[in-house]
């Protein structure tokens, strides 16, 4: 079968298309033949072994994907042939992942695809949907009224957590720097739209708000940008950092965070249990059954065109990229 992997951390070109033997499902793994598998900035990171925790070598990244049973667990929940995709777990973590034709995965973390949905947005949800419920809900504890503001909203968590925090009730305020992209999130249910000059945004945060000040954070950006949450947050307000796309490293003014008391909370969704994951996903599903909503998927690559597809996440697509792992150009 074929696998993209890389031999050694470098930039993303390490990532190389191989032919690689037949995964073979361990106790309680189930053999899933990919369909779809969707891209996500840790990879890069991975690729590039800047990951808090980097893979072994050679190594296949990849932590979402949609697909088909070709070897189901011996009396477990599914059978050959039906439709799975894949929750949190260590798949392209610690454990091969997903960027590959057939991938052995454990059963605990897979779940029916959703009814009615299609193969593409099975790939599309689950990890993006799961983080942004994390911090919206057993996190952040929102509730129906709350103001939630997104930044970078356009990306794959960013606009999951626009379709569910207004599924939810929020009042939703999503941050981007294109006219193109605003349009498209007020159509996914933002509420008002500001923009990505960190010398404006409080202000337009503020004006947006009549005044009033955002509940709760989902903050994807990272760099300058976490002083900036802090200045529109109200008092107890809370701000859930999820990534890290314009730095690494943030300064924060703590008289600030004393005098609103703000919490400011790392968040990593893969510290979930299966369990968990399991249960937080039938409630994802049930909350987006309500409005219709579905993941969203900005474009599809072939097989061979992982590069490319690299090279399109990172010029910040509006939802998710996704690989047909069943079609070559």
């Amino acid at each position: 079968m074929q696998a993209w992997r890389f031999h050694e951390f470098g930039p993303i070109e390490n990532l190389i298309l191989e032919e690689v033997a037949m995964p073979v499902p361990g106790e309680g793994e189930a053999l899933v033949r990919v369909h779809y598998a969707a891209l996500n900035p840790a990879d890069r990171f991975m690729v590039a072994g800047k990951y808090p925790r980097p893979a072994p070598r050679p190594f296949s990244v990849g932590r979402d994907c949609s697909g088909t049973i070709v070897q189901a667990v011996p009396g477990g929940r599914f059978k050959e042939g039906d439709a799975v995709i894949l929750l949190t777990s260590d798949m392209g973590v610690s454990r091969t992942g997903t960027l590959a034709e057939y991938a052995a995965i454990p059963e605990e973390s897979l779940a029916p695809l959703p009814a009615g949905w299609t193969m593409q947005e099975g790939a599309a949800g689950p990890l993006v949907d799961l983080t942004a419920w994390r911090g919206l809900v057993d996190l952040g504890q929102i509730q129906p009224g709350q103001t939630v503001l997104v930044t970078g909203a356009s990306g794959g968590v960013g606009s999951a957590a626009v379709v569910l925090a207004k599924a939810l009730g929020a009042r939703v305020v999503a941050q981007t720097r294109s006219d193109e992209k605003a349009a498209w999130l007020r159509a996914l249910g933002a509420d008002a739209i500001v923009g990505a000059d960190p010398e404006t945004f409080a202000t337009e945060v503020k004006a947006v708000l009549e005044g009033g000040r955002v509940d709760l954070v989902i903050e994807n950006l990272g760099g300058p940008w976490l002083q900036q949450c802090v200045n529109v947050c109200g008092t107890g307000g809370k701000i859930m950092v999820i990534g890290l796309l314009t730095g690494l490293k943030s300064e924060v003014t703590l008289g600030l965070l004393i005098f609103k008391q703000i919490t400011i909370r790392g968040m990593n969704v893969g510290e979930e249990t299966p369990e968990e994951a399991q249960r937080s996903w039938q409630r994802i599903v049930d909350t987006l059954g309500k409005t219709g909503a579905r993941p969203q998927v900005d474009k599809v690559f072939p097989l061979d065109q992982a590069q490319a597809a690299f090279a399109h996440l990172e010029s910040g697509p509006k939802g998710k990229v996704i690989i047909d792992m069943a079609s070559q150009a």
